[in-house]
């Protein structure tokens, strides 16, 4: 039996629900589990055109197994980085870009926290 090709879904988060905000610590650390994995980051690296992917496409543009892919997966989804949209009997996986510029932004804004103290004068008060 001959397979049809299927044009891929929109590569948008209209429709899906809401990201989880990014304001504990734990937010901040459960993206960067996400990203913790070089395998991972060059999934990722395949969403830079909003396209999506079947993991078996994913699979073809990396040197690692199908399971392994799969388990990369289902991580970078629990962190909310990419989701995934059933057609069918296959699954399209997107990257969800608000959560990434989210999670960059709250990067920046901990640095510029930081950074407030490597800031302050020291004052000497002298006879102590």
């Amino acid at each position: 039996m001959e397979q049809l090709e299927r044009t891929p879904p929109a590569c948008t988060e209209a429709g899906l629900p809401p990201a989880l905000p990014i304001v504990t610590d734990d937010d901040i650390a459960r993206i960067a589990r996400g990203l913790a994995h070089p395998a991972r980051v060059r999934i990722l690296d395949q969403f830079t055109v909003c396209t999506p992917h079947l993991v078996q496409q994913i699979v073809d543009d990396s040197n690692l197994a199908q399971s392994t892919i799969s388990e990369h997966l289902r991580v970078l989804r629990e962190a909310d980085i990419l989701f995934a949209r059933k057609d069918g009997p296959r699954v399209w996986y997107c990257m969800r870009r608000s959560v990434l510029r989210s999670f960059a932004q709250a990067i920046l804004d901990l640095a510029d926290d930081s950074a407030l103290y490597d800031q302050q004068p020291v004052v000497l008060i002298e006879g102590r």
